[in-house]
């Protein structure tokens, strides 16, 4: 049955009140194609429905990839098993990626009516290139990387150029690429430039944000704080551990990766109401 833009709008909506995520998907992929000029909610509708679908395969991902490293130091019989349910998961979350990239370049970015919406759309490819380094290795690690770079720093550009600061897009922009930076490329400083550089902007208007109550705002501002503590008493630790003893240093860093501390980025499934969507 063929519906109008109007009814897959609210199809979207219901599907994602009732959990079903990849239907959720396909009623935003309608509504997109039949219209891709999005209104601010219709976007991040389509934001917080992709990353329904690809939050639980990246927890999967990650728990059988713990799972591996511990089953390889054992030797054990177990590792081929837990390779061909990872790879499956892989599979998947690249079909995920390729998706949302597609309708990102063929209908969003190029009708984008002002920086903001563009920025936007600029960030979601950008976090999606993100993802991909999660998983991937060798050349499809750098492909994905590169890409990944590319767009986070033209996004940032042209935030930092038209988008003032107290717009959430800018500072989720801003949080996702210093997650990037710490996390995939391992370039701890200019993470934390980006990071500090956004807090301490946002700081300046900081009475002005609590005035108008712009709860999505002021709730980036605090991610971002707690990336930065984060960052700092991680590199503050291995500092001390490398001055104390590299082989204890060592064992620290397998550890931190084990327990897969991960820092926090935009993300509407985890910081959003059903039901309700930002920008």
């Amino acid at each position: 049955k063929n519906y109008t833009r109007e009814e897959y709008v609210y199809l979207a909506k219901l599907y994602e009140r009732a959990e079903r995520f990849p239907d959720m998907v396909k009623a935003i992929n309608k509504y997109v194609e039949l219209d891709p000029k999005l209104t601010k909610d219709e976007r991040n509708i389509l934001s917080a429905g992709y990353k329904n679908i690809i939050s639980d395969k990246r927890a999967s991902w990650r728990l059988l990839n713990s799972m591996e490293r511990k089953e390889e130091k054992k030797n054990s019989s177990q590792i081929a098993n837990i390779r061909e349910v990872k790879e499956n998961i892989e599979r998947e979350l690249n079909q995920i990626c390729d998706q949302i990239q597609n309708v990102i370049d063929k209908y969003l970015i190029p009708n984008a009516s002002d920086s903001e919406t563009k920025v936007f759309f600029l960030k979601l490819k950008g976090d999606y290139y993100r993802y991909k380094c999660e998983f991937a290795s060798g050349k499809d690690f750098d492909d994905a990387c590169a890409k990944a770079e590319k767009v986070y720093k033209e996004a940032y550009e042209i935030a930092n150029k038209d988008i003032p600061i107290t717009n959430s897009t800018r500072l989720g922009l801003a949080l996702n690429y210093s997650v990037f930076y710490y996390e995939i490329r391992g370039l701890r400083e200019e993470a934390c430039t980006i990071a500090k550089t956004a807090f301490d902007e946002s700081m300046k208007v900081l009475d002005d944000l609590e005035k108008s109550k712009a709860k999505d705002t002021l709730l980036i501002i605090q991610l971002l704080k707690e990336n930065l503590i984060l960052w700092s008493n991680e590199m503050n630790e291995e500092e001390e551990n490398i001055d104390n003893d590299n082989d204890s240093n060592n064992r620290n860093k397998e550890d931190s990766i084990s327990n897969d501390i991960i820092p926090k980025e935009d993300n509407n499934k985890d910081i959003i109401k059903k039901g309700n969507y930002f920008g």
